[in-house]
């Protein structure tokens, strides 16, 4: 869609906003008109830190000559603060409790807008056995009886996060129980250890200390999704601007400028 069009269909969608009735003249005169009023957006840390969020301020600076500001809060926080309308669109990465929020019609204007690779990481010998593995499924299933029989050891992850959720639904429930039965054994023995990271973590911060090796990564299994919603009970015409502009090719360009860590919606 032409600039122009673009900033048509934003003044005559939202006329709410105030924001885009001048930019057409100050962008041409070079100027960047003052920032509108933002609305209150929160965003998973792992955006913020890796970047993305900050590409996309620049950009909408000079798409729009409005930016969004995003407040750090993690997935969690996200979800709680749209279901209780203290926030007015969020951004999340994919978990089971925005499907719930989804369903019960508590956010909406819900898009995909970015994902990432889940890598799981191990030692560099294959201590689980679980070389030539390709199901993610079944190689953490591997690594987790491998921990059962003492040989290796799992890094937990945050309690109900977003990579903790993908870990259970993969373990088939089995993580959660070994973590319980971790937690009640003592052990002196420093055993090598299995986890799972993003691959924009792991671009921004890879893990120090123990060598690692990739032992799977990406795929259908392996992934998660950069989500943006509103928030039913809030209703800031911005949010609904912000939700449309980064599915625009200005936004999605952003994205691939910082693979392989992030990757378009549909992996483009």
């Amino acid at each position: 869609m032409p600039l122009s069009a673009r900033r048509t269909f934003c003044t005559a969608s939202l006329p709410g906003l105030g924001l885009l009735a001048a930019p057409s003249m100050s962008l041409a005169q070079g100027r960047v008109p003052a920032r509108a009023d933002s609305p209150r957006i929160g965003a998973d840390p792992l955006l913020i830190s890796t970047g993305l969020t900050g590409r996309w301020q620049s950009s909408m600076r000079q798409d729009l000559g409005w930016t969004a500001r995003f407040e750090a809060m993690g997935t969690r926080q996200v979800l709680t603060a749209l279901e209780q309308g203290a926030i007015d669109a969020g951004l999340f990465l994919s978990h089971p409790r925005a499907d719930r929020l989804d369903q019960e019609g508590l956010i909406f204007d819900r898009k995909t807008v970015a994902r990432t690779d889940v890598l799981l990481l191990g030692p560099a010998t294959d201590v689980a056995g679980i070389r030539g593995e390709t199901d993610a499924g079944r190689a953490l299933q591997q690594v987790l009886a491998a921990c059962r029989a003492g040989v290796a050891s799992w890094q937990p992850l945050e309690a109900d996060s977003p990579l903790e959720a993908l870990a259970h639904r993969l373990s088939g429930g089995q993580l959660r129980a070994l973590l319980s039965l971790a937690a009640s054994v003592q052990t002196g023995a420093r055993l090598p250890s299995y986890r799972l990271m993003t691959r924009a973590q792991w671009q921004a911060t890879p893990p120090q200390g123990e060598p690692r090796k990739i032992w799977l990564a990406g795929g259908p299994q392996l992934m998660l999704e950069a989500q943006i919603a509103c928030a039913f009970h809030a209703r800031h015409p911005g949010a609904k601007l912000l939700v449309k502009w980064l599915q625009w090719p200005l936004a999605q360009n952003a994205v691939k400028a910082s693979r392989p860590g992030w990757q378009g919606p549909r992996g483009g």
